[in-house]
């Protein structure tokens, strides 16, 4: 009840306000004023709108503004209380017939042009009723009712054409809102396939545990007969006989919902480096580090690679962010065609970026599974080791690539050769 009343409220002095604009017609105190145009907007873009309640709030709010200034301006008030009395009748009567309407059509809002059309006789039929209690016989003037049937035309026009833009702007902030969320959906789906490419990896790991489980458990049984431990390593191989179904009925699962999201339209390079850019501004405002990215491209190719190559290039710029010390991380991507390889013709994808670099005698390391020379001296906590691990199987497994690595302090360079075929 209380928010009701604050609504009747709110929206009444909004109407009460904007009532204040208005001009002359025919006779001194006849105003056409704008209040109606924001009662009628607000009752259009307001759900649970106190129709009633508001219409005769702005009807008496009306008028005693209107009384108070010309007494404010002239210091008397004489008779105007008689004269703009009739103009109470006008909200009285534009809100009763908008309420009826709303009950006879409850879903108006989904009818903008009926909903206008409407309007224009409701507008009418105030205004007649106002003028009628001014004028008396003299209302069915023909200059009179063409005056106020034209003031009906160009109120509802200008409520039209607001209506309109609120409606395009509407459209605008649902697109913008789309956008980011297809952008935050592709970098999800590019983050997913690269666990998912692990997963397919980490299945031989798992095979050939559950076999050195087994194997165990032989060996132990033919040495040790009555000995128990030969009992715990069967032990050990189900179990892990038993991860694997789960693991694999968890990996199948998720690789059949991305196989369908992995066979959708592709997108253009440019496109790719944009939400890339965007992605790694975020990540960079989380580290505390200024961001310069660039990036170069000989040609705005298309591929359906876009899942692949988004895990890639986020993964080494990341690392790039992460492993950079000072304040600023400069990252470029440049792209030229490589047409010297003997198996056909590459496209060479070059990510460097300006951190410490890479010690010499890692380089040879850096790809394989769980090396890492990022360490928390303080809490002892290891990074996981898997990003370039897992950009080495992207490449190679998934696009039939290579990639090569050249560190020197201050610069680190990736090239990845990526086969022709996988764009257009």
């Amino acid at each position: 009840m209380k928010i009701y009343i604050q609504k009747t409220l709110l929206y009444s002095l909004i109407t009460v306000f904007a009532a204040q604009f208005a001009i002359n017609l025919f006779i001194a105190d006849f105003k056409i004023s704008t209040g109606i145009i924001c009662f009628s907007v607000l009752l259009f873009m307001t759900e649970d709108f106190p129709l009633l309640p508001a219409a005769v709030c702005s009807a008496a709010g009306t008028y005693l503004v209107r009384l108070s200034l010309y007494w404010f301006q002239h210091g008397h008030i004489d008779k105007m209380y008689l004269a703009y009395r009739p103009e109470i009748l006008f909200y009285l009567c534009y809100g009763l017939f908008l309420f009826i309407y709303t009950r006879l059509c409850p879903d108006f809002r989904r009818h903008t042009r009926q909903f206008l059309l409407v309007l224009i006789f409701i507008d009418y039929g105030a205004n007649f009723s106002e003028l009628l209690l001014r004028l008396g016989d003299s209302a069915f003037n023909l200059q009179a009712q063409t005056g106020i049937l034209l003031v009906a035309l160009l109120r509802v026009l200008i409520i039209g054409c607001i209506l309109a833009i609120f409606r395009q702007y509407r459209l605008f902030l649902l697109k913008q809102e789309h956008e980011e969320r297809y952008k935050r959906l592709l970098l999800l789906i590019s983050k997913l396939n690269g666990e998912v490419v692990w997963m397919q990896k980490n299945t031989i790991l798992i095979e050939e545990t559950m076999s050195t489980a087994y194997q165990l458990y032989r060996t132990l049984k033919e040495l040790l007969p009555d000995d128990p431990l030969h009992t715990q390593a069967l032990s050990v191989a189900k179990d892990i006989h038993e991860i694997k179904k789960e693991y694999f009925l968890i990996m199948r699962g998720i690789s059949e919902t991305l196989d369908q999201e992995l066979q959708s339209d592709g997108m253009y390079l440019n496109d790719i480096f944009h939400l890339l850019e965007d992605s790694l501004r975020l990540a960079g405002s989380e580290h505390g580090k200024i961001l310069d990215f660039t990036y170069s491209c000989t040609e705005n190719l298309y591929t359906k690679q876009h899942y692949a190559l988004l895990s890639v290039f986020r993964n080494l710029s990341v690392n790039a962010l992460e492993a950079q010390t000072g304040l600023r991380v400069a990252i470029n991507i440049t792209l030229t065609k490589d047409s010297s390889n003997e198996t056909g013709i590459f496209y060479l994808f070059t990510v460097t970026d300006n951190g410490p670099g890479i010690p010499k005698e890692y380089i040879s390391e850096v790809f394989k599974a769980g090396f890492s020379t990022k360490i928390n001296h303080v809490t002892g906590e290891i990074n996981r080791g898997l990003g370039l691990n897992l950009v080495k199987d992207l490449v190679e497994e998934q696009l039939k690539g290579r990639i090569e690595l050249i560190s020197i302090p201050g610069q680190t360079s990736f090239m990845i050769w990526i086969p022709e075929e996988y764009f257009s």
